[in-house]
């Protein structure tokens, strides 16, 4: 018998799960179970209606049972799977965790089909597939309210980081290289996918929350229908320029020309298209870390404190044993190179996508040029 957070299942747990796992389960996903819970409770805060939500991909329903137990503010929470031995094991689940038989309902369907069905049905969707949830996302367009909540789960990180530039192509319509800033691109490569599958259904997309996490990467946010919210989101899909020598890069929009590195004059390369606007809300994001300090989530509140200081830099990171390659040079400590850079006037934190990694909106060449001189110092 497992238990996750006072939800009891009885399931034995796999090291390596695939999606031909009869019920799939992950250990790993326990922080972002933690993160959506507390997210769906400050989300639910704020509405006048209880809310119709939607578990699309359930497995074991550990999700859906922690959102049914766990949030208050729901009218009904419904969880769905495909294969008839997931759904048997999710109906046992929740009657092992002594679910109120009037707040849930168990569907055994494609989640696609489910989801075309209701059209305008639901609140909020999560979707957590295994691998890439882009075939998802559309029928999760047409079956979200006209003001509403969803959130996203990709396990395909090799794709999303342009290891297999080929399959990031076809499948997020991006050109992607693999950088040291990897994980970061990965990210604003889903949000830009997300964003766009609404748009063709005039609902913008606007992330509240969105991290990487070991083998995931998580994105949530608030979807309102709303032509002119999507025509001025617009100006946040765009190409990301860089330059290989000195670490130098920026965002650019579509018709800009890709310029040479105004720091090296090397040429310089474009990859996306991408998000470029901010990946998260402070205020949302601190409103769900103080949920999950009441709930006594740990972890969740300790990475919600990093993406509330992080979510506002729009400069992708930079990792600093990078510069120690540039310069040929000892990498100084984190801190130590932190403080240098606010006491130049610039914003710097530590950011989740590395613990080498620093969020700031200096320019790299002025970086380059601190760690110079600490070493000199």
């Amino acid at each position: 018998m497992l238990d996750e957070r006072g939800v009891k299942l009885d399931i034995s747990v796999e090291e390596e799960p695939t999606k031909e796992s009869e019920v799939f389960y992950n250990t790993d996903m326990v922080l972002n179970r933690d993160v959506s819970v507390s997210a769906l409770q400050a989300y639910a805060d704020n509405q006048s209606v209880d809310l119709k939500i939607l578990d699309a991909l359930s497995a074991t329903g550990v999700r859906g049972i922690r959102y049914a137990k766990q949030v208050e503010g729901l009218e009904k929470v419904v969880l769905n799977d495909s294969k008839p031995e997931a759904v048997e094991n999710i109906k046992n689940n929740l009657e092992r965790n002594e679910v109120d038989r009037d707040l849930y309902t168990v569907e055994e369907k494609d989640a696609n089909l489910l989801m075309t069905e209701n059209r305008k049905g639901f609140h909020f969707i999560d979707l957590d597939p295994f691998g890439s949830p882009t075939r998802f996302l559309d029928s999760a367009a047409r079956s979200l309210k006209h003001d509403s909540y969803l959130g996203v789960s990709a396990t395909d990180l090799a794709t999303l980081c342009g290891t297999y530039v080929k399959t990031c192509r076809r499948r997020y319509g991006t050109w992607n290289r693999n950088l040291p800033y990897c994980h970061e691109v990965g990210l604003r490569v889903l949000v830009r996918a997300v964003f766009e599958a609404l748009a063709k259904y005039n609902k913008v997309f606007r992330p509240e929350i969105s991290f990487a996490k070991k083998h995931y990467y998580r994105v949530q946010g608030k979807v309102k229908e709303t032509k002119k919210g999507v025509n001025r989101s617009l100006k946040n899909v765009g190409f990301l320029v860089f330059c290989e020598e000195c670490g130098y890069r920026r965002f650019i929009e579509e018709k800009e020309r890709r310029p040479n590195c105004p720091s090296c004059s090397e040429e310089t390369c474009r990859i996306g298209p991408l998000w470029t606007g901010r990946l998260g809300n402070k205020e949302k994001i601190e409103e769900t870390r103080i949920v999950a300090e009441d709930k006594g989530y740990e972890d969740a509140e300790k990475l919600l404190g990093t993406l509330r200081d992080e979510c506002e830099i729009r400069r992708p990171y930079y990792d600093t044993h990078n510069f120690g390659k540039i310069t040929g040079l000892p990498v100084p400590r984190l801190d130590e190179l932190l403080e240098k850079i606010r006491d130049k006037g610039y914003t710097a934190v530590k950011t989740h996508f590395a613990p080498t990694g620093i969020k700031t909106n200096c320019p790299a060449e002025d970086i380059r040029e601190m760690v110079v001189d600490l070493n000199e110092n």
